[in-house]
């Protein structure tokens, strides 16, 4: 592989290059034909597969010779908006070259990880002929926006997808510079949020005369979450499950280094925790509730008296293990009743259930060891990962043990969903040889 970097470099480039932005429908159906032509120039028997109302799904296949094993490779090459533009020190699709570092969307998430499996399977193909094992790929364009038809796509080719262990391979390094493996990701619940009081915006005189959206908007939330972060929203802690002794063993062995994090996001302290343990314990085993984005009225230069007739807002609520997406959704949905804010749409634009899997099983081994090949070091585990991904689809659906893992800098420090995401070159360099370390790991173990 490191005779081959500038080819691997090159080709990764050509992925960044394409636009794919699931939230705004943008470059989506260009950027899969380029992957499966990545897959196909590799030798791996490439289709791709339309979703109806939804994204194509990229699939692949490469058999080996005697091998009984099958393990699927997940990943996904649709990626965040890249606003606000002018943040960027390039544009977000020149995959620009500066130093070590490599500068677009998606360097870091997450198709610098589509790449490092495409160019494995490559490496068997080249070198040995045969992987030691069957190698299936599902490549989604809708991870970022929830994966919203990833599960009829499932359900429909439950039989094409058998396997027996599944690597999602779209993570990061731990701050310390070791591979990261994730037992499991936290749920997500994502919501839409309108109120609508008058036909237009109107002049702010009539206040005495006319609901204001905004402030609407604005009373409700503030019954929905407590000034000391706790959800307010009646029965949203009923179904949490506490980690248990095993999983609080692997908390106890992560190392977090929380003054690094304030320092990278200019802040001086976490909230509600005085010790990078409690910080830890919180961002890991906590449920959320997240406001992402607010529009009403008027906020551009100068000032403009206006009575806002309608206001929108989006949230996000991240789910901890027996959390149900939509039963959560329900309960939201009582509490802006109970409360008397049946003026307030809620629109859902996002189910994701929670998931985990044993850290002793095979592919958790398998990718220990991995680790260890390709970093030379013991891998960070993390009972839960704080983010979220379709994960439950292969546990739950599938029934499948599955891990999330993947190369790449930390998510705190690559500016993922954020202006001048990066990876570097020898991350991604190491990300190829980390997933071929894992095929060869998960061939190996019993």
């Amino acid at each position: 592989m490191d005779d081959n970097k500038e080819t691997l470099i090159r080709d990764f480039r050509t992925l960044l290059r394409q636009p794919s932005i699931s939230a705004q429908g943008k470059g989506i159906e260009d950027c899969a034909r380029i992957v499966k032509k990545e897959m196909d120039a590799s030798g791996i028997q490439t289709k791709i597969l339309p979703e109806k109302d939804g994204n194509p799904v990229v699939y692949g296949e490469v058999k080996a010779k005697d091998a009984a094993k099958t393990l699927l490779i997940y990943g996904h090459y649709d990626v965040q908006p890249p606003e606000p533009l002018e943040e960027w020190v390039s544009g977000p699709f020149e995959a620009r070259v500066q130093g070590k570092k490599i500068i677009a969307r998606g360097a870091a998430d997450s198709k610098n990880n589509v790449v490092s499996f495409i160019k494995a399977a490559e490496s068997y193909l080249k070198t040995s002929g045969k992987p030691p094992l069957n190698l299936k790929f599902i490549v989604e364009g809708e991870e970022e926006i929830g994966s919203p038809h990833l599960p009829r796509f499932i359900k429909e080719n439950k039989e094409r997808l058998k396997a027996d262990s599944v690597v999602c391979y779209d993570g990061d390094f731990d701050e310390t510079g070791r591979a990261k493996i994730s037992l499991g990701v936290k749920g997500l619940l994502y919501v839409e949020l309108r109120c609508k009081k008058a036909r237009d915006d109107l002049h702010s005189s009539y206040a005495p005369l006319v609901p204001n959206a905004a402030w609407r908007l604005v009373w409700a939330l503030n019954t929905m979450k407590s000034p000391d972060d706790k959800i307010l929203i009646r029965g949203w802690y009923d179904d949490v499950e506490a980690f248990t002794p095993a999983q609080s063993r692997l908390v106890g062995k992560i190392p977090f280094r929380g003054e690094n994090y304030l320092k990278e996001w200019g802040i001086k302290k976490f909230l509600k925790a005085n010790n990078n343990r409690e910080a830890l314990k919180r961002y890991l085993m906590e449920p959320t509730c997240t406001i992402c984005g607010f529009k009403t009225g008027y906020i551009g230069p100068g000032s403009k008296t206006v009575l806002p007739g309608s206001a929108m807002m989006k949230i996000d609520f991240r789910l901890v293990y027996n959390q149900n997406p939509r039963k959560q959704l329900q309960l939201l949905k009582e509490h802006l009743h109970t409360h008397g804010f049946d003026d307030i749409q809620v629109k859902p634009l996002g189910f994701l259930e929670p998931s985990r899997t044993s850290p002793s099983a095979p592919i958790s081994k398998a990718a220990v060891r991995a680790s260890r090949i390709a970093y030379g070091s013991t891998p960070v585990i993390l009972p839960r990962n704080p983010a979220s991904g379709p994960d439950y689809l292969f546990t739950k659906r599938l029934g499948l043990d599955s891990i999330w893992t993947g190369s790449g800098p930390p998510s705190a420090y690559s500016h993922a969903h954020a202006p001048n995401e990066y990876t570097t070159t020898e991350d991604f360099i190491l990300g190829v040889k980390y997933i071929t370390a894992i095929i060869d790991s998960y061939a190996k173990v019993a």
